[in-house]
């Protein structure tokens, strides 16, 4: 069973009950399935997280829904950590775990994770990873770090480099192609043609990998993405519009594969408080022969 979504405005019969009574009434979930959906951080008030059952309501508020039963237990992982100091926080992120809170849960995601390990440190979020990407992410940790990390994402003062692999062969090239979000695709998807939603330019370079990058992970046709632009999904949706889908991408038309071969292997960019240079790397283990 997929994820589950309701919005609806509470009226004045809601405010007499319970959250978890409204809920219940208003969708085709249990008063149990509704404290569960709470707990988990699935339900927003007027769009913020509330997970008290018995909160009260009045009338006219946005109450929205989101219900997967199919979710695991709340993730129990360390998660690797690429590079630390009093500003940076660099770490390997495990594919198919979200970067952030999704719709049904703010339990099952790397952010919720680290909070829960490292319960005294406070991140700042700057770029994102698809839930099924691995590799490396880099968070601020101090106010400093932040407004200068934040400076060198707006101005793509950075090198983001990805490890890919395809179907079939790609000779070096750069595209150069809008992304927006294809109307009316279910499920939600991007694209660089059609009826696009709010396009905007995109610019990824990709190349063969060399022998030495390739060096140990399973064979096939391996290529590294630069991404000049930061839009959602942009290495697939730009892979899918050269005829190159990533293997395992089955959302882009990519041949099926149990995994999503898409890795963020490299980053360079200054230190954000000491001005030194980085190059910070996480090795794709998941993809060794």
């Amino acid at each position: 069973m997929a994820l589950r979504k309701w919005t609806f405005i509470t009226d004045s019969e809601d405010a007499e009950l319970r959250l978890d009574q409204v809920i219940a009434k208003r969708t085709d979930l249990s008063r149990r399935a509704a404290r569960e959906a709470l707990k988990l951080g699935g339900i927003q008030v007027d769009r913020k997280r509330v997970k008290v059952a018995s909160k009260a309501l009045k009338e006219g508020l946005e109450i929205r829904v989101a219900f997967d039963p199919d979710l695991p237990p709340v993730p129990d992982m360390p998660i690797p950590i690429v590079f630390e100091d009093t500003w940076l926080l660099a770490v390997d992120k495990p594919a198919g775990l979200p970067t952030q809170g999704t719709y049904a849960s703010d339990r099952h995601d790397l952010l919720a994770l680290l909070k829960t390990q490292r319960p005294d440190l406070k991140t700042f979020l700057h770029h994102r990873l698809d839930q099924g990407t691995s590799g490396l992410l880099v968070l601020a940790k101090d106010p400093k770090a932040n407004a200068g990390l934040a400076k060198a994402f707006a101005s793509r003062d950075l090198v983001k480099l990805y490890l890919v692999r395809i179907t079939a062969p790609l000779e070096a090239c750069t595209i150069e192609a809008p992304i927006g979000r294809v109307r009316g695709a279910d499920p939600g998807r991007f694209g660089c043609s059609g009826d696009l939603i709010d396009p905007k330019s995109a610019r990824t370079d990709f190349r063969p990998a060399t022998a030495e990058e390739s060096a140990g992970l399973v064979p096939g046709y391996w290529v590294v993405a630069r991404i000049h632009t930061g839009r959602t999904h942009q290495i697939r949706v730009h892979l899918n519009h050269l005829g190159r889908p990533v293997l395992g991408d089955g959302l882009y038309g990519g041949n099926a594969s149990p995994q999503l071969w898409l890795h963020a292997w490299r980053l360079e960019l200054k230190h954000p408080v000491s001005g030194e240079d980085l190059l910070l790397e996480a090795p794709p283990t998941r993809f060794r022969a």
